[in-house]
């Protein structure tokens, strides 16, 4: 059973062949889709802070109304 775990090694050579063949199947995005990917980031994270900001005054405001503090 232990050699069937047993992983076939390769040589330094064959591995960096085999590492440039992977990496030249990789799509890379283009400039304008990397621009725009970070722009929708950027616009989600403002938003998200902006609802965690609001809520969280909101529930502050709710126990400081309970508690009479």
């Amino acid at each position: 059973m232990a050699d069937k775990d047993k992983k076939k090694r390769v040589g330094p050579v064959t591995f960096m062949r085999q590492v440039r063949a992977e990496g030249n199947k990789v799509t890379w995005t283009t400039r304008a889709e990397t621009i725009q990917a970070t722009i929708f980031v950027v616009i989600m994270s403002v938003l998200i802070a902006l609802f965690l900001f609001l809520a969280d005054t909101a529930i502050n405001w709710v126990v400081r109304l309970i508690t009479g503090l």
